[in-house]
């Protein structure tokens, strides 16, 4: 999986790791941890599913996909040869 992700985009799957929650109030998201509140357009949200690194689950909430989770525990693993990279 080869995914080059916008820096918007990238934004939000940082906020996704760190333990932020993605609600939405009537058409608006954002993405909510304590008091902070991030606001985030449907259509970054869809270009990150479109890419793979979303999924829209079955409850209607978006999550980071098992595949996009194995992509970035290999491009963060420091034993990794340049040759097994996909």
């Amino acid at each position: 999986m080869k995914l080059k992700l916008t820096p918007t985009q990238n934004l939000c799957v940082g906020f996704l790791e760190t333990g932020f929650e993605l609600i939405q109030v009537d058409d608006q998201y954002y993405f909510v941890k304590g008091d902070r509140r991030q606001k985030v357009l449907s259509k970054t949200l869809e270009a990150l599913v479109t890419r793979g690194a979303l999924k829209h689950t079955r409850e209607g909430k978006y999550e980071l996909s098992d595949e996009f989770k194995q992509h970035r525990k290999r491009m963060r693993s420091p034993v990794e040869s340049k040759h097994t990279r996909h």
